[in-house]
Order: C-alpha cells, then structure tokens, then sequence
C-alpha cells in the first residue's frame, strides 16, 4: 500500500526561516535600580502624618476626659455652695444678739448693774512672779 497522496500534501507547520528572521538581542538579568531618595521621604512623611493624627486623637481624649472631670468638679463646688450658704445663714442666726439674751435668760443669766473697768497693763513692764522670774534667766 502506498500513502495517499492527500497525506502526502499536507502541509508540514511553517517555520521562519531562522536566515531570513531578525535576530533577537540576547537577554541578560537587570541590576535592582537603586532606591529613589524621593520614596525615603514619602515614606517618612505618611509616617509623621499618621504619628501627627495619632497625637491629635489622644489629645482629643484627654480633653475630653478633662471636661468630664471639670463638669464633676464643678457639680461638686455647686453642692459645697450651696452648704455653706445654708452654714452661714446658721452662723448668722446663732450670732444674733436677741437670741443670745433670749439663751441667756433661759440660763439664768443676768445684766450686771456696774461694770468696772480694769487698768490696762503695758506688756512686759510689772510682772512679777516666779513665772516672770524664770523668764529672765
């Protein structure tokens, strides 16, 4: 038996010709190209940016740990007022000269008819005693 001649026509797949083909320049491995100085700083600035918004959100947090604190404090001084208004008033009642007699009366307690006054002593000039005495030594 002999080949058909169908299969003997069939087309073998197509090759360029490597003569007629341009040639490829050979292929060789790149060196890493050294780091940009712009990326360095890129790098630092997003860094300082977020360290910048990190400040800025702990210092909103004391703040307003700071207004609490004050608002109780404050809270706090209102009700100590209020106190020692009620205090004062109290003070200036038991201060009042009739309720002091009214006190006095109920105590038994009554006006002198005379009062004598006492000579005043300079400091110092006339002591005498043993108390005096062992001041001096």
């Amino acid at each position: 038996m002999t080949p058909a001649p169908a299969a003997a026509t069939r087309a073998t797949p197509s090759r360029p010709d490597r003569r007629s083909a341009p040639r490829r320049p050979a292929l060789s491995v790149l060196e890493r190209r050294p780091a940009r100085p712009g990326r360095l700083l890129r790098v630092v600035a997003v860094g300082l940016v977020c360290g910048a918004l990190l400040a800025v959100v702990v210092a909103h947090s004391l703040l307003a740990q700071s207004q609490l604190r004050l608002g109780q404090l404050q809270s706090r001084l209102a009700t100590e007022q209020a106190v020692h208004r009620q205090l004062l008033a109290t003070v200036a009642q038991a201060e009042n000269p009739a309720r002091i007699v009214a006190d006095a009366k109920k105590l038994g307690l009554v006006e002198p008819t005379t009062v004598t006054q006492l000579p005043a002593v300079p400091l110092g000039a006339g002591a005498t005693g043993p108390s005096s005495a062992r001041a001096r030594r």
